[in-house]
């Protein structure tokens, strides 16, 4: 039988473009932050290994499941229509649901950090307005760049933030490398479970909430009250929502934790 290797070259260099978006090294040095971490272990809510797991897998439900991963396939979605001002109506929606200073912060320095890779690096020459939302957004134009399919990027993204995450753990608990390979296995299994039908619900509730409209001709172009409603009907379609009090107050605390190691 004869196997056709004429998708090869593609599909490796789509994977090499995954593994670098995916790393808490470079291009950004994400392993600076720890999405809260620090702050929950300093109150006590993170403390072993059991809590360190239970922990993240609320944190994974509720903040990558429950909301960053739709937003970025969202997003993904309205750029592969080019319906640009759907897509930047949901970044804008995304950078003001950022809940603390410490996580606008991140988002901001992350996304720069990128830029300055894709333009040095890439000499991609990223238009000014794309990384002012923040890095998801940034995370999402890129992937849509690159043409990367859409359950890949979101497990790319997933996994890159439990991996950090993860990581801040074992450093600030202190957990064994070994209980910090347990945790991530079991989240990324968790991931995995749940990615595929995640990025096939974000495709169809966009498809059908644009058929539905009726406005094929100038929706990329709409009036801003418009993409609003579409934004929010498309929330209400796929049950998005940023309302994670918590955690937002566990981040306002490591705004003044007097001893830290990560800047969040």
């Amino acid at each position: 039988m004869m196997v056709d290797t004429s998708a090869q070259p593609a599909q490796s260099a789509q994977l090499g473009q995954l593994l670098m978006l995916a790393s808490s090294n470079l291009p950004i040095g994400s392993y600076t932050y720890s999405q809260g971490v620090e702050s929950a272990i300093e109150s006590g809510v993170v403390s072993d290994e059991a809590s360190t797991l239970t922990f993240m897998q609320d944190y994974l439900a509720l903040a990558v499941i429950g909301y960053e991963l739709p937003i970025l396939g969202l997003i993904m979605c309205a750029l592969s229509q080019g319906r640009e001002a759907i897509a930047a109506n949901l970044a804008h929606d995304y950078h003001a649901g950022l809940e603390s200073k410490e996580f606008v912060l991140e988002s901001q320095q992350l996304a720069q950090a990128m830029v300055s890779w894709l333009n040095e690096v890439l000499s991609l020459g990223i238009p000014a307005e794309i990384p002012e939302d923040g890095f998801l957004p940034l995370f999402a134009h890129i992937a849509q760049h690159w043409q990367l399919p859409l359950a890949q990027s979101m497990t790319t993204y997933g996994f890159a933030q439990l991996e950090n995450m993860v990581l801040a753990a074992v450093k600030t608990v202190p957990l064994g490398q070994m209980a910090g390979q347990r945790i991530l296995w079991q989240l990324q299994s968790d991931l995995g479970a749940q990615v595929d039908a995640l990025s096939d619900d974000v495709q169809q509730a966009f498809d059908t909430l644009i058929t539905s409209t009726n406005t094929s001709n100038t929706l990329g172009n709409s009036e801003e009250s418009d993409c609003q409603q579409l934004c929010q009907d498309l929330y209400e379609s796929l049950n998005i929502s940023n309302n994670l009090p918590n955690l937002a107050i566990l981040s306002s605390m490591h705004e003044e934790q007097y001893s830290r190691l990560f800047r969040s």
